[in-house]
């Protein structure tokens, strides 16, 4: 008895060490900062209002595209740097024929002026999702670009993966985690910024639009 006992005890200890190991190193970590991004020192004066494109994602039946667009529009609201109008699947399709762009396809044909005669908008901002994990350790890429309308340049760029099997991911989503609003959306969607996918993203979508630049 004592024999078939011993490998299990061993077992144990090892996954207690390892857990606690783990744990000291999150303990460490400094919460996720991005460093991958291109801003400029401030938005023009006249960036007051942005058209916000659905998120892109190379495959259009990805369950992440039932929640991306609310969750990222809502984080962007926010921030309160400019008013976002946000352009549905549906309305980007009726004028372009496709639901969703990437911003690295190329664009159709006057598309920047098209835009801006829907919707008064000064810039366009593209949202590019990729590598999406819904499963323990959570993990997604986010890249978005902010384009001025009128002369096609880049005025803000960010491209992070946020992968929760990272310390520092951890540390920056359990402390977005300990904000009010998320809480109660955790309490509907039985799980934490580290165990559901829509709180994750809203963790994500928080994190990268914290570095948009000021007017």
């Amino acid at each position: 008895m004592k024999l078939l006992l011993l490998p299990m005890v061993l077992i144990l200890f090892s996954v207690s060490c390892r857990k606690f190991e783990e744990e000291k190193v999150i303990s460490r970590a400094e919460p996720f900062v991005p460093t991958n991004l291109y801003p400029t020192e401030r938005l023009p004066g006249y960036m007051n209002r942005v058209a916000v494109l659905p998120c892109f994602y190379p495959d259009m039946d990805s369950s992440v595209l039932e929640f991306a667009d609310d969750i990222f529009g809502q984080e962007l609201s926010q921030e309160r740097i400019f008013e976002p109008v946000p352009i549905s699947p549906r309305e980007l399709r009726r004028v372009f024929g496709v639901s969703r762009i990437s911003s690295t396809a190329r664009l159709p044909k006057n598309f920047l002026r098209k835009i801006e005669e829907l919707t008064s908008a000064n810039g366009v901002l593209f949202i590019d999702l990729s590598s999406y994990k819904p499963y323990r350790p959570l993990s997604l890429t986010a890249k978005a670009k902010l384009v001025d309308i009128k002369s096609g340049e880049f005025l803000w760029a960010i491209d992070e993966t946020f992968d929760a099997g990272h310390a520092n991911v951890i540390v920056g989503a359990s402390m977005f985690q300990e904000k009010k609003q998320v809480r109660a959306l955790s309490k509907k969607t039985n799980g934490s910024a580290l165990q559901s996918p829509r709180v994750f993203c809203k963790y994500i979508a928080s994190t990268i639009f914290s570095t948009l630049p000021q007017r």
